[in-house]
């Protein structure tokens, strides 16, 4: 499993326009329950907010991409 603080440095050292692809099984095992738990997009929101991240719901592809403004 991958840290929440650990996927907030790597998305603030990310260059500007790129993308993270966070699928909504990693989703599910940073934040449960996941999807399509409020509580639990709540605080990937915030991460994406803390990181300088627009966040964008795939749902075709099953993954959450965070783009670094």
């Amino acid at each position: 499993m991958l840290p929440r603080d650990v996927l907030k440095s790597y998305l603030r050292e990310m260059p500007r326009g790129h993308i993270f692809d966070l699928t909504y099984k990693l989703f599910a095992d940073m934040f449960p329950p996941g999807e399509p738990a409020a509580a639990s997009r709540e605080q990937l929101r915030r991460l994406a907010e803390e990181s300088d991240c627009d966040l964008v719901d795939n749902q075709a592809e099953g993954r959450f991409e965070l783009t670094r403004r």
